[in-house]
């Protein structure tokens, strides 16, 4: 990082649809945020706020492309002179006339030409502060795409562990300008392996993930490497583990079969991934519904996923188990306060309202529902 750039850790607030990040710059300088690589020469003080936007495609008519995210950029003090985005070229200086960098406002699009391209960033002034994002020229870039990598990471998220102790690693393939926090809120159910992730791959190659260990499914056999940035971050890979396995070694190969990335992976021991399963109460089908929701509650929290809790909340606001209110104030908040308030919140409405979280639950996600020991009912719709 340039001496003169002071880093910064973003305060992140969960959206209803991802997230957004804010600061406050405490005076002028150069300051770097830790989480996007975002770069903001700041003339004075003020706050910024910033969040990734959906690419509209459509909008960039088919000569350009995106080469990074893009970002919203609002700073009410209007601090900011210049604007520093992180491209993921290796050698920027041999594609410098591919990339340039679009502003969008409420009058439409303009291209910039940035005022320098530096080994990991694209620099552009900033006079007015909208939606900004790096884009390449298409027709010259093509014919980069097979002979010039770009800088890219491979991402581990472990799922959730079943009980019979089975294990899948999902394997992520992005640009290495993608940010890892916006990638972590679509996977906020699993577990982050943190482990060295840059690597180079050919956009539009086919890459394989290999094992040390014949016995391990990888699905699917090949996938190819393209410049994904957003809405989505799906799984790459899947590989299926178990947790009587104490490490693996993982293989990311080209078509030559030649490794572009490996890593020996550590998994927690047994112990340690199935003790909560073990602890699972087993509830009785005489118990009310709402006290079901009392003993689920602990795994409820530890393993719903992020999806799953978003779903649900929609279909309990459409059955009136909870408000607008109640539900404008809850699903602004991470994974875990959500479930927790989630179920806390239902609970002490009643047997209905429970038995109606518990049917709801289970038609989202029925695996996890048993596993945890709520078991809806068979209820038709016309009885809630």
């Amino acid at each position: 990082m340039d001496p003169a750039q002071s880093s910064f850790t973003p305060e992140v607030i969960q959206e209803r649809i991802g997230i957004s990040y804010k600061f406050t710059f405490p005076s002028s300088g150069m300051f770097k945020c830790s989480l996007t690589e975002l770069v903001f020469n700041v003339t004075h003080e003020g706050e910024v706020k910033y969040k990734a936007l959906i690419w509209d495609t459509m909008m960039l008519k088919g000569t350009k492309v995106p080469g990074g995210l893009l970002f919203d950029i609002k700073c009410p003090q209007e601090s900011i002179c210049q604007l520093h985005l992180p491209h993921c070229e290796p050698e920027p200086a041999l594609v410098s006339e591919s990339l340039s960098v679009v502003h969008i406002t409420d009058d439409g699009m303009t291209i910039i030409k940035p005022q320098v391209i530096t080994e990991t960033h694209v620099v552009v002034d900033t006079p007015t502060l909208s939606a900004f994002g790096i884009v390449w020229d298409l027709i010259k870039r093509f014919k980069n795409f097979m002979t010039k990598p770009l800088r890219a990471q491979v991402l581990l998220f472990m799922r959730p562990p079943y009980r019979s102790g089975k294990l899948i690693l999902s394997v992520i393939l992005l640009p290495l300008n993608v940010p890892l926090q916006e990638v972590k809120v679509q996977h906020e159910d699993c577990e982050y392996a943190q482990v060295p992730s840059h690597c180079l791959l050919h956009m539009g190659k086919y890459y394989s993930l290999k094992s040390n260990r014949e016995e391990h499914k990888i699905q699917p056999a090949r996938a190819d490497f393209f410049d994904n940035y957003g809405p989505n971050y799906h799984a790459t890979f899947e590989i299926n583990l178990t947790v009587t396995t104490p490490e693996v070694t993982m293989m990311v190969q080209d078509p030559d079969k030649m490794n572009v990335w490996e890593h020996e992976v550590h998994l927690r021991c047994l112990s340690t991934y199935l003790a909560p399963l073990g602890k699972l109460p087993m509830i009785s089908s005489d118990v009310s519904a709402e006290e079901k929701l009392r003993i689920a509650r602990s795994p409820f929290i530890d393993r719903v996923s992020y999806p799953v809790l978003n779903v649900m909340l929609d279909q309990l606001l459409s059955h009136r188990v909870i408000n607008d209110a109640e539900f404008e104030a809850t699903i602004v908040k991470n994974r875990a306060d959500k479930a927790r308030d989630l179920i806390d919140m239902v609970r002490k409405k009643g047997a209905e309202a429970s038995l109606i979280m518990i049917t709801v639950f289970s038609s989202n996600d029925p695996f996890l529902c048993n596993e945890i020991g709520l078991k809806a009912r068979e209820i038709c719709d016309d009885e809630y």
